[in-house]
């Protein structure tokens, strides 16, 4: 069976020229476009967390926290607060963001900067020669992302003394 990566090197007219890639090759491509929009869309549409009770809105059903690391060990996990941070940043409320998780605006940005690149390439094939190299840096930048997402739960568990 041969992979995605080797049908696009087949094609490629040059040597170190990136292909455009084929109808199949979009579909991890596809896959994580619909999920940006949904991520995107969602901090939209959820109303930003009641301060009383930190219960995000849709409409006017709370929706609870439903952390299963904290539900079963009582610690946060390295996301906990990372939904409610999303959704303040696009209300526009940057201080409650940072205040609910300190990486949510970072997390943000990357959800955007992988809207955009997917975007690009499935809107604009043409372009996938021209943003291949940003793509590597986005995978890159996911390990990057991970390390500063466990680094700041060490922070947070040894501030909260757990």
């Amino acid at each position: 069976m041969i992979s995605s990566e080797a049908r696009s090197i087949n094609r490629q007219k040059e040597p170190g020229a990136v292909a455009s890639p084929a109808s199949s090759d979009l579909a991890p491509h596809l896959v994580v476009f619909i999920a940006c929009c949904c991520i995107l869309a969602g901090a939209l549409i959820l109303t930003p967390a009641d301060p009383a009770t930190h219960f995000m809105q849709l409409g006017r059903v709370p929706i609870p926290q439903i952390c299963i690391f904290r539900n079963l060990t009582g610690l946060p996990c390295p996301g906990c607060g990372l939904s409610r941070s999303i959704v303040e940043a696009m209300h526009g409320d940057v201080v409650m963001s940072l205040a609910y998780h300190r990486l949510g605006l970072l997390a943000l940005v990357y959800i955007f900067l992988q809207f955009i690149y997917r975007l690009g390439l499935i809107v604009i094939p043409k372009w996938w020669t021209r943003i291949f190299r940003f793509g590597k840096f986005l995978n890159q930048g996911i390990i990057v992302l991970g390390i500063l997402f466990m680094l700041n739960w060490i922070l947070t568990l040894s501030l909260t003394g757990s």
